[in-house]
């Protein structure tokens, strides 16, 4: 963002310091600790193998004895890499951090700031709970109107794994859904015509509006274990929501969510205010094989856009 003058870039940042420490302070009354990772990480295996980074976008950094390091590209897959390896299935986390992130972009690096909670091993519909809690008063501590975009990976990936579709098929899929393109889709499909999804499939850009209404619109079509899995799931933080009496104005399903899918498994969200084109919030259920024969380690979290906050309510002169 750019500044007029020095006292207007020193206001800018003392309210960034504000916004951080109101989030803060929530998540230190919610029982989060404070957790800090590095900023320059070794390369090794990600405990967090379904998120994939665009090798360009990663900024390294040449030791002096040749070993290749890089500068944190996600707090997430940090933080991980650091608990992971000695974490026993019975441990149970509840986590937040603050630091910053480097990605390559055109050949500029840029820094972004990260904050967020991380919940690991706690029963999995209680932490899916207290992340809808906490998203719903992040946001209304800064605006009245704004959307929290709920869904689940695990409806589409039920859908999809009836097909045994190749990597090409898969991504052309994807494609189609993220651009709205139902017609297309439609097409595409006539030649998985025996398949029991298929139907599904041709119909998931269309579900999307409240949670009531979503649910009811499935009802209709073939469903698998994999995806009454994830129906389930929004039946639970639907009844959560009506009990809590959060906003269901506020609240938006969308099953044709595909952003990061096969890193997550399970709930989905991403949040905006309104007449703005970028997430404030964003994160999901992201549950980790940590020994690769079956041991699951529950985990969801989100970051926080704090910058994007900021400039928001900046525009709008409402801080």
């Amino acid at each position: 963002m750019k500044f007029k003058n020095v006292a207007e870039e020193l206001e800018f940042s003392q309210k960034r310091y504000k916004i951080k420490n109101d989030i803060e302070k929530l998540f230190i009354e919610k029982k989060y600790i404070n957790y800090e990772t590095n900023l320059v990480e070794d390369i090794k295996e990600d405990y967090l193998k379904n998120l994939q980074f665009k090798d360009g976008g990663v900024v390294k950094v040449i030791g002096d004895d040749g070993r290749i390091s890089i500068l944190s590209r996600d707090i997430t897959t940090n933080l991980l890499n650091k608990l992971i390896p000695n974490w026993d299935l019975n441990s149970k986390a509840k986590l937040f951090y603050y630091g910053k992130i480097f990605k390559k972009d055109n050949n500029k690096i840029k820094e972004i700031r990260q904050m967020g909670v991380e919940c690991i091993g706690l029963e999995t519909i209680d932490s899916d709970k207290e992340m809808i809690d906490l998203i719903d008063s992040i946001m209304k501590n800064y605006r009245n109107k704004y959307i929290i975009e709920i869904g689940t990976s695990e409806y589409l990936k039920g859908i999809l794994s009836e097909f045994y579709l190749d990597e090409v098929e898969y991504n052309f899929i994807i494609n189609l859904i993220n651009k709205k393109n139902k017609e297309d889709l439609k097409k595409y499909m006539k030649k998985f015509e025996k398949t029991p999804s298929r139907e599904a499939l041709e119909n998931i850009i269309d579900m999307r509006g409240s949670i009531e209404e979503v649910l009811i619109k499935v009802e209709k079509y073939y469903t698998n274990q994999k995806m009454k899995k994830g129906l389930e799931e929004l039946k639970e933080i639907n009844s959560y929501i009506n009990k809590e009496k959060i906003d269901s104005e506020n609240i938006i399903c969308d099953l044709s969510i595909t952003s990061s899918l096969n890193y997550y498994s399970g709930l989905m969200f991403k949040t905006y205010y309104e007449e703005a084109n970028k997430e404030i919030i964003k994160g999901g259920r992201y549950d980790i094989d940590s020994d690769g024969y079956g041991d699951i380690i529950p985990a969801i979290g989100f970051s926080v856009e704090i910058d994007e906050i900021l400039r928001n309510l900046y525009k709008k002169g409402n801080i």
